[in-house]
């Protein structure tokens, strides 16, 4: 079964948008934490308590909430309930999918660096005093990264991102090429300086998935790469989330195949962390290791989906066994409902 063709340089080039200079007679603080929230209900207000125990003052840090026009909840009692007026609050007209709901982030966004924190996401204390250190001592980067801890829907640690870094924090080299083919960080660990987005772009909104990905792989190949030595950001996983129904549809992995396509391109000749056997290989052994968490939770869908994708990203008797059984156990779970 044949790979979909992947999008070209030149239409993907087309989804990014030019992101404009911040006016010159506003104010300019050192921080803009900017939240995109979708019917995040009540963990939007764990993550605005997370920032605002270590808010340094309006002159300081520039505070909004991005609302991407939520239908199941209210998040704008919640950020004057807790913002008390220290928070802003805007609401976009309808939703356009996160790729330009991060854009308009970053369009609103006043300070010299910017962080993007999901709305269901949290910043352990410490975050904002470590990533300025980490960018005062390497004034040669413009982007600032550090692992996540994995947190449930119950804030349980469920584990810490492996991202190769360096032990004591410090520059990491070769990101760019480590970054064509693995996803690296996730957004709550990411501070950008706002003059890299102005110079790459922002979000690419052809992209629901992997818009991130595309984003630090670009990010890196612009100018280096600085870490802090510990994590501090609070990735959140639940079933509510915008990445669990990407997961069910395989779109993930779609994305996923079409943004390391691009990437491997983008290197310009470079060599990659390995080889296409060797990134189809494991990026397989990854949506094969999904179908098999989904069949646990008795996602059928989800499953045959993930099984679909391991199998044509690396053909293998095994992975059409599981394909074959995957059809079948998710054709009888559907006929048993009706």
């Amino acid at each position: 079964m044949r790979l979909p063709s992947s999008p070209s340089l030149s239409e993907i080039q087309a989804h990014i948008p030019h992101i404009s200079a911040v006016r010159q007679d506003l104010h300019r603080p050192f921080w803009s934490v900017m939240i995109p929230t979708y019917n995040a209900g009540h963990y939007l207000r764990k993550t605005l308590e997370s920032v605002l125990s270590q808010d340094p003052g309006s002159d300081e840090m520039q505070i909004e909430v991005i609302d991407g026009c939520s239908t199941t909840d209210d998040p704008i009692q919640i950020v004057r309930e807790l913002g008390k007026g220290r928070v802003a609050f805007y609401r976009l007209p309808s939703n356009r999918g996160p790729a330009h709901t991060f854009n308009i982030c970053i369009e609103r966004s006043r300070g010299r660096w910017i962080h993007i924190l999901h709305g269901d996401d949290m910043v352990a204390q410490g975050f904002y005093v470590a990533y300025r250190s980490a960018i005062l001592s390497h004034p040669e980067a413009r982007t600032i990264i550090g692992q996540v801890i994995r947190i449930d829907e119950a804030d349980r640690w469920i584990g810490v991102s492996s991202v190769p870094l360096p032990v004591e924090g410090g520059a990491i080299t070769d990101f760019a090429r480590l970054q064509a083919t693995t996803q690296l960080v996730q957004f709550p660990a990411v501070v950008v300086h706002r003059d890299a987005y102005e110079r790459v772009g922002g979000f690419c909104t052809l992209f629901k998935h992997v818009c991130d990905w595309d984003m630090w792989f670009r990010l890196g190949q612009f100018s280096s790469i600085a870490t802090v030595p510990r994590p501090y950001g609070l990735y959140r996983k639940h079933n509510e989330s915008d990445t669990s129904q990407q997961v069910i549809s395989a779109n993930n992995m779609r994305e996923i195949y079409f943004v390391v396509s691009a990437n491997i391109i983008r290197l310009n000749g470079a060599d990659s962390l390995d080889g296409e056997k060797g990134w189809r290989s494991r990026l397989a052994s990854f949506a094969e290791t999904i179908a098999w968490e989904l069949s646990e939770k008795n996602c059928t869908k989800g499953r045959f989906n993930q099984a679909l994708w391991a199998w044509r990203l690396e053909p293998k008797i095994g992975r059409l066994v599981m394909l074959m059984k995957s059809w079948l156990k998710h054709k009888l779970n559907r006929a048993s409902k009706e």
